[in-house]
């Protein structure tokens, strides 16, 4: 107990000199006892002692529940009701046909406050407020992960917007909408094959890899490089490097059009002039002198490859297990993938089974995941989306297409463990309503019973499925029993419920 005493104190400490606003300090000073820094302590040994996800996985109990965390942006109270209607197989196939899900509430909103959203190519490319259109792109991508129905599509967006990363930085901001609307969204839940293909024929694309700089007289090997190994067979993917080169050679005059005169502009067009003459040999197969149909060609080689298979069936088991997952499961997802010519749904059906869930670990929430999760179980109401912006995901360094390299946000437990101040942050900042157009009703939501057991139960129901860890629930009442529950005592319970490690886990 002196040890994690210690710890408890030292977090709470750093977490004071780091809170950005005096209400906040104020809150976490609130807190009090023994309690309150046994669940920060808790936090920090279970960062430190424990290999990623084991001090939490053996603590939940519920296959339909670990399913609604790892396909969904964080469980609560009516994804509960509905999945526990529909069972585990109800509830996995209604969000794998996104196309059956009534979301047009969410869509709604998308139309009439963020209109720039459905605009061609050319109106985006015509824009003369970038900074308009960018608060759109971000602000809509929130609000869908934070209301939309269709939860596993959004998981998905986020997958590839992260596995064919675009950075607005080089592309600027009207190509890299349209990527993200057209490409991404468009082919989320499709195959494999059409979404490599969007890519390849995206302007965000051809400019941020250059392919668009890459012709006869001069090829460019960025995108051939990246097109084989982050976008489809991987590193060992069986390639030398005179392949990439052919490659490149057989993707020359594949640009787009950034003329503020042609009607196509913010679009991919061929250019035959900038094209490389003569059959060109990418393993193993060749590629007589056909122009455009040269690249098509080969795209589909490549995302039917074995190598693809391997490679993006095993990002996408990591994704949703972990990194410890059966090679029987990744087998499996590989021989789908190739069978089903790369279509999406039917490898996820394939990784997402009851005994693969419960056999793997838990996984370190990325601060939007986080951030999404506490509001969805919160029951959270978001009037002005840029505090969100520029406090908790701007702090943790997670804003919606913030990252520059071509690999995407990292995906690794290692990578975000550091921020933990960001973190704790968040969880004061929404259980104390402490950002402007984010309101949190704590008092409504969990304060219709101000017994111990009563608010403890509440906060149990909408941020666990009931499957708080117990150590951190012992903690929790503890802290509960401590003091008459006041309002600022309810909230304190809250946050610490949102900084407990049964939380930043999934």
């Amino acid at each position: 107990m002196p040890h994690m005493l210690q710890n408890a104190q030292r977090a709470a400490a750093e977490a004071l000199e780091s809170l950005p606003d005096e209400s906040s300090r104020r809150m976490l000073l609130s807190l009090g006892g023994v309690a309150a820094l046994a669940l920060l302590s808790n936090r920090a040994e279970a960062q430190s002692q424990y290999p990623p996800g084991h001090e939490v996985s053996v603590t939940w109990h519920s296959p339909l529940n670990r399913l609604i965390r790892r396909i969904t942006f964080g469980i609560n109270v009516t994804e509960q009701s509905i999945a526990g209607q529909l069972g585990f197989q109800g509830y996995l196939e209604r969000q794998l046909s996104p196309e059956t899900i009534n979301d047009a509430d969410t869509d709604r909103v998308v139309a009439g406050r963020w209109p720039k959203m459905a605009w061609t190519e050319a109106q985006l490319y015509d824009d003369p407020d970038g900074w308009d259109q960018y608060l759109q792109l971000v602000y809509s991508t929130v609000f869908r992960s934070f209301y939309s129905r269709r939860l596993l599509h959004e998981r998905m967006v986020e997958f590839w917007t992260d596995h064919f990363n675009v950075s607005s930085e080089k592309v600027g901001i009207s190509i890299l909408t349209s990527y993200i609307q057209k490409n991404i969204r468009r082919h989320a839940m499709g195959t494999f094959g059409d979404l490599l293909k969007s890519t390849a024929h995206s302007a965000a694309m051809l400019n941020f890899l250059d392919n668009d700089q890459n012709s006869a007289n001069q090829p460019n090997i960025n995108y051939s490089r990246e097109l084989h190994e982050l976008h489809s067979m991987g590193t060992d993917g069986g390639y030398s490097g005179k392949d990439l080169h052919e490659a490149a050679l057989v993707l020359s005059g594949w640009t787009w059009s950034s003329s503020p005169y042609s009607y196509n502009r913010g679009r991919f067009k061929f250019e035959v002039d900038d094209h490389a003459a003569g059959s060109k040999t990418v393993m193993g197969q060749t590629y007589a002198e056909d122009g455009q149909n040269e690249g098509e060609r080969m795209l589909a080689f490549i995302a039917s490859h074995p190598s693809t298979a391997r490679f993006i069936t095993k990002k996408l088991c990591r994704f949703f297990l972990g990194d410890d997952f059966a090679n029987k499961v990744w087998s499996d997802a590989q021989s789908v993938f190739l069978a089903s010519g790369g279509d999406v749904r039917s490898v996820l059906r394939v990784i997402l089974t009851p005994n693969n869930l419960m056999a793997s670990n838990a996984r370190y929430k990325k601060p939007y995941h986080l951030l999404m999760s506490a509001m969805r179980s919160a029951k959270t109401r978001v009037y002005d989306f840029g505090p969100l912006l520029w406090g908790p995901l701007g702090e943790a360094g997670h804003v919606p297409f913030g990252w520059e390299p071509p690999d995407g946000y990292p995906d690794r437990f290692e990578f975000w463990a550091p921020s933990q101040l960001p973190r704790l942050n968040t969880a004061f900042r929404l259980a104390g309503n402490f950002m402007n157009g984010v309101v949190t009703d704590v008092e409504a939501t969990f304060g219709s019973d101000r017994t111990p057991n009563g608010v403890l139960q509440a906060i149990l129901r909408a941020f666990f499925g009931n499957e708080m860890g117990a150590a951190d629930r012992s903690a929790l009442y503890a802290y509960l029993t401590q003091a008459t529950i006041t309002d600022e005592r309810l909230r304190g319970a809250v946050a610490l419920a949102i900084a407990s490690p049964s939380f930043q886990w999934y």
